[in-house]
């Protein structure tokens, strides 16, 4: 994953209209831009896989296999660190060159699955690429049968690591400008992504009160704010409301509009020796 991401660095610094073909509508140069950003996106599932996971084969009776051993405290702790850092939000920002070299797109040629999804209309919308890859994490971090394991082992632990994804997020020294705008959505989707797990009745009880525990100390925590921001106010503010609307009447979660991620070719059924 490491690797994989000097990797998108290095695309993404590298990124130019020379990307597609002469006489192509510039705006496609997103359906090229896809699959570098979200390069990791593999990565990301595969170190997940290492959380609440175990090294295994599928026994028979007098094979003479090693059974199922647990991974390490220690290398889960680095796939934790790991996909948390994945978020940070000048990792996820495009360049304003590349931003801006990216029109509206032509009537003949709308978006399709194949592009990000974004808010800002016919203009590119810069804050969606990220959504997309903070949504691919949190999907996996946050993944009901891996956090129950989590929960099981004891170690590093469920509630642990819902703390240090709050703490690389929310309460990280705020930014400026872009990465500010792309902080503060990633925040939003932490929010969102633990009140789901929290009140999700299919998802273990266990995992629910902490996951309800990590946004009461959220919440908690956003009522000792005050800056002298007034979108910093107005982020924290709205998060309280929307903590209280969701734990008031958790039915109102099905209208928070999940983020669209574009589809990745298949590369198999993921049943791997570690899961």
């Amino acid at each position: 994953l490491e690797h994989l991401l000097r990797v998108r660095e290095i695309a993404l610094r590298n990124f130019s209209e020379r990307n597609i073909r002469v006489g192509r509508p510039l705006a496609t140069i997103e359906e090229v831009l896809v699959p570098i950003y979200l390069l990791h996106r593999y990565q990301v599932e595969a170190v997940g896989k290492l959380i609440g996971g175990q090294h295994f084969y599928y026994n028979l009776r007098g094979d003479g296999q090693p059974t199922p051993i647990a991974v390490s405290v220690q290398r889960q702790q680095q796939a934790i660190d790991a996909l948390i850092a994945t978020l940070d939000p000048a990792m996820l920002r495009l360049s304003d060159e590349l931003v801006a070299l990216i029109p509206p797109r032509p009537p003949n040629d709308p978006k399709s699955r194949e592009t990000f999804s974004g808010t800002s209309g016919t203009v590119f919308d810069a804050k969606s690429p990220a959504a997309s890859a903070v949504a691919i994490t949190l999907a996996v971090l946050l993944e009901p049968s891996r956090a129950v394991r989590l929960a099981n082992a004891g170690a590093p632990g469920l509630g642990a690591m819902t703390r240090a994804l709050v703490d690389a997020t929310w309460k990280k020294k705020p930014s400026d400008g872009m990465t500010g705008a792309i902080q503060r959505q990633t925040d939003r989707q932490v929010m969102y992504a633990l009140i789901g797990l929290a009140f999700n009745p299919a998802v273990d009880g266990e995992v629910r009160a902490i996951a309800l525990n990590a946004v009461d100390e959220l919440a908690a925590w956003l009522s000792r704010q005050s800056t002298k921001s007034d979108i910093l106010n107005a982020h924290y503010a709205f998060a309280q409301f929307e903590i209280g609307r969701l734990r008031a009447d958790p039915s109102q979660l099905e209208l928070v509009s999940p983020v669209a991620i574009p589809p990745g070719s298949p590369i198999g059924s993921f049943q791997t020796g570690t899961h």
